[in-house]
């Protein structure tokens, strides 16, 4: 019986297999790899604004498909006419660079993505950018249908191989271009999803580390650029460990912005309805760490969170379901005593153009005007009645640039899609906390002396 079993999920896998295929190379490979789409597109969202999103791929050994879509991508930027608002997005599990869409409810990730840009593309807090996305793909999606489910093992092995260098180079290729371009005003976010999170942090991780420390060096104790703008992991589906290695890293050095000290450099937000994260992923990590113990002996100087913990508790964690790591909490508060009014919110919303399907006046406003760390999202009922909400800190003393919290099923619901008005709205707020208005130029940093 067990072996009818067995053979049956067997025949189901291998007939419902999404292929090892690139699918962004446009005519660069005709002859190896037939009916791909362009690695370059710009999409008009009004009469004078349009975003344009380059594709690079990867595959099963992290490696490029095709250095080429690289080199395009790189172009592009490098010769924009405007500075670039790079937004940099690596998708995860169940997803990859196809133009899959899954279902009204839940649609595909390069549906989702192009819906962001577009909304930054007619932004009036933007008007002086060129917004370039850039789509890392990988083969996040084995399987057609439930069955992906049973792939979670997998496929973080297969995040883990992405997390090399050909993606590290690419992530600092593509923001040193725009920075090369235009160094006084280009902003580079980079974002990272699910399995794409824990792509995101192994691949930057160790590169953050030693910029940060040899850049300090050389900037003789001045500031010197961060390594991006905003690093933002959302559901992230990597064990905590790296979180909190980076989190003491940055506890240890002491950091301290030359502008404001709490504005982040990295965050990591995960609804707290998300069963992948705080369901599969705790299962999925069990039997591959069950004889990883190991109980720190620390004192707390540097890390409160360690002391007397033990190991295992960050290897079966993701970051969003590890509390001791918590910097902030979001939680409802009153309307601000600058927050507009609806009929505001309306005539406003009036001169916006966009591509999305549903109207997000709360993007522009959490882009447009300062709100301290309180932020809005648009009721979906009455896209111009907005619902405020304040991130607060939990650890007043706390001064490390990598925040870590939930936020409520209603700004994010599940695991995906992550690009929801509200989730948009609350980035919006994210980025500018980390990169004010009347601030140009890179973000920079320095550390204690």
């Amino acid at each position: 019986m067990a072996r009818v079993i067995v053979t049956v999920l067997s025949l189901l896998l291998l007939s419902s297999c999404v292929g090892n295929k690139p699918y962004r190379l446009g005519g660069i490979a005709d002859e190896f790899y037939p009916n791909q789409k362009p690695p370059f597109e710009q999409s008009a969202v009004s009469a004078d604004r349009n975003y344009r999103l380059s594709f690079v791929e990867f595959d099963e050994r992290g490696d490029f498909w095709d250095r080429r879509q690289l080199g395009e991508a790189s172009r592009v930027i490098h010769t924009s006419d405007k500075p670039t608002l790079l937004v940099t997005f690596i998708h995860g599990w169940h997803h990859n660079a196809d133009d899959r869409k899954q279902s009204s409810k839940n649609p595909g990730d390069v549906e989702t993505f192009r819906c962001l840009l577009s909304e930054l593309a007619v932004s009036e807090s933007l008007r002086g950018f060129q917004v370039h996305g850039v789509f890392l793909g990988w083969r996040g999606r084995v399987v057609q249908g439930p069955l992906d489910y049973l792939t979670f093992l997998d496929r973080k092995g297969a995040a883990m191989r992405v997390a090399g260098t050909p993606i590290t180079e690419t992530i600092f290729e593509l923001i040193r271009q725009a920075r090369k371009a235009h160094p006084d005003r280009s902003k580079c976010v980079v974002i990272g999803h699910s399995f794409g999170a824990l792509v995101l942090e192994k691949a930057m991780a160790q590169a953050i580390a030693g910029g940060v420390l040899a850049q300090d060096v050389q900037s003789a104790g001045k500031p010197f650029d961060a390594p991006a703008d905003l690093i933002l992991l959302v559901n992230s589906a990597a064990e905590s460990i790296y979180a909190k290695e980076l989190s003491d890293m940055f506890a240890r050095i002491g950091h301290r912005d030359s502008v404001n000290p709490n504005r982040p450099l990295l965050i990591s937000i995960t609804s707290e309805s998300d069963s992948a994260t705080g369901g599969w992923f705790p299962i999925g990590t069990f039997l591959p760490n069950l004889f990883a113990h190991r109980r720190y002996h620390w004192d707390t100087r540097y890390n409160t969170a360690s002391n007397e913990v033990d190991q295992h508790e960050y290897l079966t964690k993701t970051p969003g379901n590890n509390a001791r790591l918590f910097t902030h909490m979001v939680l409802p508060e009153a309307p601000p005593p600058n927050a507009p009014s609806t009929t505001q919110v309306a005539l406003k919303q009036s001169r916006q153009i966009g591509q999305c399907i549903a109207a997000n006046p709360a993007f522009e406003e959490n882009l447009r005007h300062s709100h301290g760390t309180s932020f809005a999202t648009s009721d979906p009922n009455n896209p111009n009645q907005f619902k405020w909400w304040q991130l607060t800190k939990i650890d007043s003393a706390s001064r490390t640039p990598y925040w870590i919290f939930q936020v409520p099923n209603e700004i994010i619901h599940e695991h995906s899609p992550i690009f929801t008005p509200a989730g948009r709205a609350m980035m919006a707020a994210l980025f500018r906390i980390s990169n004010p208005e009347n601030v140009e130029g890179p973000r920079q940093m320095r550390l204690a002396q």
